[in-house]
């Protein structure tokens, strides 16, 4: 039997995806680190669009012809830019930190303003300033060893480029865009999250009901609750 084929997006590198071990005692499973990150090439803007062309050049390269993407908090919007233009590959969309936007103004707000509003700031600082406040707005999720290796593999500056533009992007197509794919969901929530709001899961859970649903203490890239549920929507969606 064929195992099912898991890719697996970015925010900043594939380092991210501490679960990677947990999926791949079932799957076949990508990762890569976002353009511009170790020996990615530079792209011209580092921006989650970036992220789902250096997908797209992933599954080519690995000559998939299907597999279930799955992204993390900003990364949604890769995976459905992805998804967009190869609908064809993809199966289904795992999605942790669910939402419908990343708008904070929004009814109901996605995303913390205060929270975010202080991120922006941070994503001005230096390297490890801004690693630590990583680690912090992550809850610890992110320990001192991965924040480590990330500094180590990703350039000065890169991080908190990454992280603008996220900021950048209100999101406001992420809910057409899911309803235009068509695809199956799972839609994972961090509970509770400093940055993505309780409010906002809801609205997408309302907006998607026939949504596979986890709700995780942890991280969902950290988390064995979201990695056993990628498992089962998997079994769910994936022809074998």
């Amino acid at each position: 039997m064929t195992k099912p084929r898991l890719l697996l997006l970015p925010a900043y590198s594939e380092l991210e995806w501490v679960i990677r071990p947990q999926l791949e005692e079932w799957a076949e499973v990508a990762a890569f680190d976002a353009p511009g990150v170790g020996e990615e090439t530079r792209p011209d803007e580092y921006s989650m669009s970036a992220v789902a062309e250096r997908a797209a050049a992933e599954v080519e390269r690995l000559g998939w012809q299907s597999c279930v993407v799955a992204g993390d908090e900003f990364t949604i919007a890769a995976a459905v830019k992805f998804a967009s233009q190869n609908r064809d590959v993809v199966e289904g969309l795992a999605l942790g930190h669910a939402c419908l936007s990343f708008d904070p103004d929004g009814e109901p707000p996605a995303v913390n303003p205060e929270v975010r509003a202080a991120f922006a700031q941070v994503s001005t600082l230096d390297d490890r300033t801004f690693m630590r406040h990583l680690t912090q707005i992550t809850q610890g999720f992110y320990g001192e060893e991965l924040a480590d290796l990330m500094l180590e593999r990703i350039p000065t500056g890169v991080a908190q480029a990454y992280s603008r533009e996220n900021l950048g992007d209100r999101g406001h197509w992420i809910e057409d865009g899911l309803r235009e794919l068509g695809k199956p969901l799972l839609l994972a929530e961090h509970d509770p999250c400093l940055l993505f709001t309780t409010e906002g899961y809801k609205a997408a859970v309302t907006a998607f009901p026939d949504a596979m649903r986890v709700s995780c203490r942890e991280k969902p890239t950290v988390s064995p609750a979201f990695a056993e549920a990628i498992r089962e929507f998997c079994r769910a969606v994936v022809s074998t």
